[in-house]
């Protein structure tokens, strides 16, 4: 009886402390920003959220965007960019992601007024304190391929009042190669 007292008593610590463990381990910045620019005729993109969170292994970087086809024809893909600042608002990195149709699991074309959602999965945690998601490039079904301009972006990525003075290049940065 004393022993199963024992193991009842181990099983109640480790139910309640492991869990509080597990958010402990979430490191995020207070205040951090997820903004979005909204710059694509044909894509409108909401629900932008990214956070360090515990996973087994260690705590991972993971953003999730949901969008929705605003145009008159179906989507085959586009890109999806995250620019990527510090909390001195210095820019990290600038991320891509391509959605293929209308997710990463139904390579379908998202067909107007149709919405979609997915996320990313990082190896590891990252410093952001600002992240801005934007549209740069979407491929419709006819064919047609629509370009984000750089100097349009720009300037709505200063209506933001982010603080932010210096964005630096909002072009998605080259993956680094495999050595």
């Amino acid at each position: 009886m004393r022993k199963l007292l024992g193991v009842v008593a181990v099983a109640v610590v480790f139910c309640i402390f492991v869990p509080s463990l597990h958010a402990q381990a979430d490191s995020n910045f207070p205040g951090r920003r997820a903004l979005i620019v909204n710059n694509c005729p044909h894509v409108k993109l909401s629900g932008f959220d990214y956070r360090n969170a515990y996973s087994a292994g260690g705590t991972r970087f993971q953003q999730d965007l949901t969008w929705t086809n605003i145009g008159a024809q179906a989507i085959v893909a586009f890109e999806v960019v995250i620019l990527k600042y510090d909390p001195f608002n210095r820019r990290l990195i600038g991320t891509k992601w391509v959605v293929t149709g209308k997710d990463s699991a139904d390579w379908k074309p998202l067909q107007p007024s149709q919405s979609g959602t997915d996320g990313t999965r990082g190896y590891s945690d990252e410093e952001v304190f600002t992240a801005i998601a934007y549209v740069r490039n979407a491929r419709l079904a006819d064919g047609t391929i629509w370009k984000a301009s750089d100097t349009d972006l720009l300037a709505q990525l200063r209506t933001l009042n982010t603080g932010i003075s210096e964005f630096g290049d909002v072009k998605p940065d080259p993956k680094p190669s495999v050595k």
